[in-house]
């Protein structure tokens, strides 16, 4: 009896075997679908995350034409002489300034051109403007620097002639050019500062 027991036992095994392997290979068929749908799912999210790239870079592209510094222009060069006019005249009527200039030796007012220029070096390398186009003079010179100096230097001049400093109180070149160079570092500043405002 044992033995027909155990006989039994061995036969039925199998069966259950071939039945679970039968199961199992439906699941897998059913598993392989859904492999299938989602490699396709992802398909299609890799494309929405492409085109949804490009998008952002469409709309980076135009807040930064909107807030960040286009090539240098016409634009530029009038708000420069609005900021040079706005911080140099005050000073411009000021006798102290005056006299403080005329009293400037050579060593001096070099230092005064040297800040002017690191001012406006500092200016257009290290804010918004790094990532402009630069055009430059002589393939050496950027424009927006030549100009600001430029501007600078001519605002205080013509400011400081239109009141009657240069000409009428103030007669010796020498002291003009000190005065210049003086109110010059300050329209310089303005200049710059009202540049970078869009």
């Amino acid at each position: 009896m044992p033995v027909k027991k155990k006989k039994k036992d061995i036969k039925y095994p199998f069966k259950n075997i071939k039945e679970e392997v039968k199961d199992t290979g439906k699941d897998i068929d059913k598993i392989k679908d859904k492999i299938t749908a989602a490699g396709k799912d992802v398909d299609k999210i890799k494309k929405d995350i492409e085109e949804m790239n490009k998008r952002q870079k469409n709309i980076l592209k135009k807040i930064s034409a909107q807030f960040l510094p286009s090539e240098f222009n016409f634009n530029d060069v009038a708000q420069q002489i609005v900021g040079a006019i706005i911080l140099s005249s005050p000073l411009a009527v000021t006798e102290e300034v005056w006299n403080l200039a005329k009293e400037l030796d050579p060593a001096r007012i070099l230092v005064i051109i040297g800040i002017t220029l690191l001012f406006d070096i500092l200016l257009i390398y290290y804010t918004a403007y790094r990532k402009e186009k630069e055009n430059k003079i002589i393939k050496v010179i950027p424009v927006r620097l030549f100009s600001m100096m430029l501007i600078s230097y001519l605002t205080a001049t013509t400011i400081l002639y239109v009141f009657g400093v240069i000409g009428l109180h103030i007669t010796d070149l020498d002291w003009a050019i000190r005065l210049i160079v003086f109110v010059g570092l300050f329209a310089n500043i303005g200049a710059g500062t009202a540049d970078l405002i869009k």
